[in-house]
């Protein structure tokens, strides 16, 4: 398990020289790593041995570009070295299993047209209490037996981390595909989804700080009862569009008198997006659009 250097000094009975002497060989031969930060470092050995496998084929460039493996314990393994370790863990021959990653993440970026996918026509499972004018995507959250995508995967670990440097990441990959929406649909006003947990580092903050988009903001907010209830806890639609109906407010002072884009961390069945949409438009002093963005659905 995880263990200090003074610890292994004490155990091994030798001098705190010799001990960082043999731990720099260790380390640099990816036998142990280190994890934690100054002053409490530990050492574990490193049960995910990465193997550069070079890139060779198409294939690779695409897994390369659009994967990233997570380990149960927390570590990160992007591209070619983390799908290898995803085949080693399940059983899985790596030669077949990239090839059809390739070929299944082609098929799917086949939704994507500038850096986005829209997703209307299955936000609420194609309701028609549909208040959104658009909705769109950056990426699907998984996608077949691969698990979470690159985004997915990103998203996942920015929430649940709070680590900001992902989320800048994130920022940095979604923000010309907001813009390009921006541009489209001469956003006036953006609104950032409001958290239900609280967290120390809400990611929608992070995001919004690295986005930089310099647009007035309408303001949205979380009512909470005695019980807090997150969406994805919901199983029905109809609980769903219950929850986000009864826990979502808007300020009606606000005023909203051109387009509106509403940005959100993950989408599921819409129903948050969608019910922001429709308070927006009742308190608008013009008829508007009202456009709906979730960097993974």
């Amino acid at each position: 398990g995880p263990v200090r250097s003074v610890q292994l000094v004490g155990i091994l009975n030798i001098s705190m020289k010799t001990l960082y002497k043999h731990l720099s060989v260790l380390l640099d031969n990816q036998f142990i790593k280190k994890i934690g930060t100054t002053p409490r470092v530990f050492y574990v050995i490193n049960d995910i041995q990465e193997v550069d496998q070079g890139i060779v084929s198409e294939s690779d460039y695409f897994i390369e570009q659009n994967y990233i493996y997570v380990s149960p314990s927390g570590e990160i393994v992007r591209g070619v070295n983390g799908f290898k370790v995803w085949c080693q863990g399940n059983n899985f021959d790596f030669s077949k299993e990239k090839d059809i990653f390739s070929k299944k993440y082609k098929e799917m970026s086949k939704f994507k047209k500038n850096s986005l996918i829209s997703a209307k026509k299955i936000i609420l499972s194609g309701g028609k209490d549909l208040q959104l004018d658009e909705v769109f995507f950056s990426d699907f959250y998984s996608f077949d037996h691969f698990g979470k995508t690159k985004l997915g995967q990103l998203v996942y670990l920015g929430k649940t981390s709070q680590n900001k440097q992902l989320i800048a990441e994130i920022a940095k990959l979604v923000k010309p595909g907001i813009e390009h929406i921006i541009l489209k649909y001469q956003i006036g006003f953006v609104c950032f989804v409001p958290p239900t947990i609280d967290r120390k580092v809400q990611f929608l903050d992070v995001l919004r700080s690295n986005l930089n988009l310099k647009i007035p903001e309408l303001v949205a907010m979380k009512v909470m009862g005695s019980t807090r209830i997150a969406q994805k806890t919901l199983r029905r639609l109809e609980d769903r569009i219950i929850n986000a109906k009864q826990t979502i407010a808007v300020n009606p002072r606000q005023l909203i008198d051109s387009n509106v884009l509403i940005i959100d961390d993950a989408a599921g069945s819409g129903a948050t997006l969608n019910e922001i949409a429709k308070k927006v438009k009742n308190i608008s002093s013009k008829k508007i659009k009202v456009i709906g963005y979730s960097v993974v659905g």
